[in-house]
Formats: C-alpha cells, sequence, structure tokens
C-alpha cells in the first residue's frame, strides 16, 4: 500500500510536464510542402528574337537557360537556337548591299511563273515538268533547271536513306544519260534543291538544309571544278539574300541584268515572295549604320529602302524588268507560240498542233497569256509610282489597286496552268 502511494505521488508530480510537452507538440505547425514549379521553356520567345534579327538578345537570353541545368531536350532545341544566332549575328555583320526593285507575293507553287528570263539563260521546270522531260521512274521535287542548249538537267530526287540530293543528266542523240549525284556538293548539306546554273556553265546556285544553315533552306553557291570534275564546297551567300526563313531559289537573267530571289519570309504557310534585284559584280557591305537600318536592310524590310542614291539604277532596271516580262511571251503575231508539251516537246507555231480541239485551247491560252503579261507590266508600273510616291494621299490611292491587280494575277496564273494542262491533255490523246 505505501508502494502504490509513492507510485501515486511521481505519477502527479510528472503530470504537469507531460501536459506541457503534449501541448508543445499539438502546438508545433508541420512544415508546408512547396509545391514543384516547372520552368517553361522560351523556345518561342527566342524565336521570336531570331526572326527579328535581334541575334544578340537571343545569345544572352539562350545564355541564361542554359545556366538553369535545363532537361536534356530543351538543352539540345537551346544549342541549337545558339548556333542559328551566332550564325545570323555573323551574316547581319557582312550584310551585302543590294537594290531590290520589286517583289510579287504568290502561291509558292506559281513562283515559276513570275520568273521571266531570256532564253540564252536556260530554262526553270516544275518537278513534274522534269519527270515528264527525263522519263524518270522516280518523281522530281522542287524545280529543275535545264540549260540553254536543252541537253544538261539538274533536279533533286529524294535518295533513301540520305535525304534529298541534286542530280544531273546530259542528253545523248535522243536519250537522257540514268541521273547521277553532283559531286562535291553531297558531304556536308542534306535537302538540297532548286537548281539554277549560270550561263557559264559552272556558277550554280541551290538551296539546301545544313547544320550551320540560318533557317530552313538556304541559298548556296558553287562552281565546277574541270580538274577534279566535281563541284567545289558550297558556300552559303548570306544576307539579306539568306534569313531565318526558308528561301528556295536564286536565278540571274545576265542578259537582261536582273536577279530574282523566291523567299517565305514574312508570308503566310504556302505562300513566296519572289524578289527582284540588280546583280552586282563588286560585293560591298554596309558600314556604319545603326543597328536598326542595318536589321531592316538585311530583312529586306522595305525594297525601298535598298534604293536610296539609285534612282537612276532602279528606274533603268524597272525598264528591263518590264522589256524581260513582255518577252519571255512575247507573241510576234497570232500563229507564233512558245508552249510545252508532254515528254519536253516544245510547239512554235499553232500549226504544230495536231488535234483541232488543243488548237482551239491553245489560241485561248496565248490570248490569256498576253492579258497576264500585260497585267505583270501594269502592276510593276503601279508599284514604281507607289515606291516614288510623294504624299501619303498618293499612296492611298494606289495600295487597294496594287492590292487587287496582286489577286488577280494569282488567280489568272492558276487559270493559265490549268488552260494549259488542258491543252497537253487534248493534244497527247490524240498522239
Amino acid at each position: 500500500m505505501r508502494k502504490l502511494s509513492f507510485i501515486l505521488i511521481i505519477l502527479a508530480l510528472c503530470m504537469p510536464e507531460v501536459a506541457i510537452l503534449a501541448q508543445k507538440k499539438k502546438a508545433t505547425p508541420k512544415p508546408k510542402v512547396q509545391p514543384v514549379v516547372e520552368r517553361k521553356p522560351k523556345t518561342a520567345e527566342i524565336d521570336s528574337l531570331i526572326n527579328a534579327y535581334l541575334f544578340d538578345e537571343a545569345t544572352d537570353l539562350i545564355d541564361d537557360e542554359m545556366d538553369t541545368n535545363p532537361a536534356a531536350d530543351y538543352a539540345a532545341i537551346l544549342t541549337a537556337r545558339q548556333q542559328q544566332a551566332a550564325k545570323g549575328s555573323s551574316m547581319l555583320e557582312a550584310t551585302q548591299k543590294v537594290v531590290f526593285v520589286d517583289s510579287i507575293v504568290v502561291g509558292r507553287e506559281l513562283m515559276l511563273q513570275t520568273i521571266s528570263i531570256d532564253g540564252s539563260c536556260g530554262q526553270l521546270l516544275t518537278a513534274r515538268q522534269i519527270k515528264d522531260l527525263l522519263g524518270l521512274k522516280e518523281p522530281a521535287v522542287g524545280t529543275g533547271f535545264v540549260n540553254d542548249f536543252g541537253d544538261h538537267a539538274i533536279f533533286s530526287q529524294t535518295i533513301k536513306g540520305n535525304g534529298t540530293k541534286l542530280m544531273q543528266t546530259s542528253l545523248f542523240g535522243d536519250k537522257w544519260s540514268t541521273p547521277t549525284p553532283l559531286n562535291g556538293i553531297g558531304d556536308s548539306l542534306s535537302a538540297e534543291g532548286f537548281p539554277f546554273l549560270m550561263a557559264d556553265g559552272t556558277t550554280l546556285y541551290f538551296a539546301a538544309h545544313d547544320e550551320a544553315s540560318l533557317g530552313g533552306y538556304d541559298i548556296y553557291v558553287t562552281r565546277y571544278d574541270a580538274e577534279s570534275a566535281s563541284y567545289l564546297k558550297p558556300e552559303n551567300i548570306g544576307m539579306p539574300f539568306n534569313s531565318p526563313a526558308n528561301e528556295y531559289l536564286m536565278v540571274y537573267d545576265e542578259v537582261n541584268n536582273l536577279g530574282w530571289l523566291v523567299s517565305d519570309r514574312n508570308q503566310p504557310a504556302d505562300k513566296v515572295c519572289v524578289y527582284v534585284f540588280i546583280p552586282d559584280e563588286a560585293r560591298e557591305t554596309y558600314d556604319d549604320l545603326p543597328d536598326g537600318q542595318l536589321r531592316n536592310l538585311a530583312a529586306i524590310h522595305s525594297i525601298k529602302d535598298t534604293q536610296q542614291k539609285a534612282a537612276a539604277n532602279v528606274s533603268e532596271a524597272l525598264d528591263r524588268l518590264k522589256t524581260a516580262r513582255t518577252a519571255h511571251h512575247d507573241i510576234a503575231n497570232d500563229n507564233d507560240i512558245n508552249f510545252d508539251v508532254a515528254y519536253g516537246k516544245r510547239y512554235h507555231s499553232l500549226d504544230d498542233f495536231r488535234n483541232p480541239k488543243a488548237k482551239e485551247k491553245a489560241v485561248e491560252w496565248v490570248t490569256q497569256k498576253l492579258r497576264h503579261e500585260q497585267l505583270i507590266t501594269l502592276l510593276a508600273d503601279n508599284r514604281h509610282k507607289y515606291a516614288a510616291a510623294h504624299t501619303d494621299a498618293e499612296r492611298k490611292a494606289l495600295a487597294p489597286v496594287i492590292l487587287r491587280q496582286e489577286q488577280e494575277l494569282e488567280a489568272q496564273a492558276v487559270q493559265l496552268i490549268e488552260l494549259a494542262n488542258k491543252v497537253r491533255s487534248l493534244e497527247t490523246d490524240k498522239q
């Protein structure tokens, strides 16, 4: 009994401490678990800076993102953008002085319709025309080129496991040789296409993807070396011709001293802008320009900006362009034409047609083609007036007219293609 009393006394003395400990334990709040906040990749912001030619700013943002120890897939994207920004910064500093005199926006499938080069410069063909002309088993890709003699063709095809490569073939007698890849340019580039060979038979311009490309397709130039029977290592031609978007085609008409560039910069899907410029053998770059002005010139923000202190040259170039566009499809009389029939056969007279219905449609094609060329000339004149306008009122009056003519021109081009295909179908069915 005495022992039990002693235990009860001890418990009574300890109870306050137990109660205090219990209260302390109850009063201690549990630590809150902070939610994990995922960092969103800034790819869109980086791309926006690159597309605005703000390459240094893009590099700074990329470096900041790299410092966050990004996941492997995002790190790979950042590395690629880093290379792109570095390439852009280097190109921007070396932007070439180029005077642009005209531009027109068309559907990508119609770009060849807007390029008017002298016959001595060769001929540009669609993938389908190349396939028909050469009798290819596998389809061609993009556009192709045939020289002025009609005995050498360059085009591109998809090679299984090796991307899209430029191919060449020559005409021997009445048969084309088996197409072979161009030697010397296929080692570092991929997705090669859209070739144009200068009249010298040596200088080749084409579009391609490359790890060092500024974006999408870039325009490259190479030259044929007779000693090695191979093309030299291609060079990226830089700005303003290349951009973070796609550049598809570079064409020179040495007879009329005009050049064409096809690009999808600042264009919606499936649209391209065909620029016309004045070629200059002496490559001259800009010096001491404010950054914003240099970026605008590199991006071809406005063709008028490129024409500073070159009014006489621009006027002469527009006259040559007008002549080239008229002469490209010039018809001396109602009977003389230049019409490509299937498999590379060209008719030079309406009397060449054997199918009466095909001949009737060909006459309709001739008439529409003339109207199309007249509209091209009229549009070029209005654009020139717009560029030379001294007041906003003049430009405001011309703007809707130019827009309407551009839309009509595009619609006419589609109709001409459909009509030409109808003529070919009728004529080849007869044969």
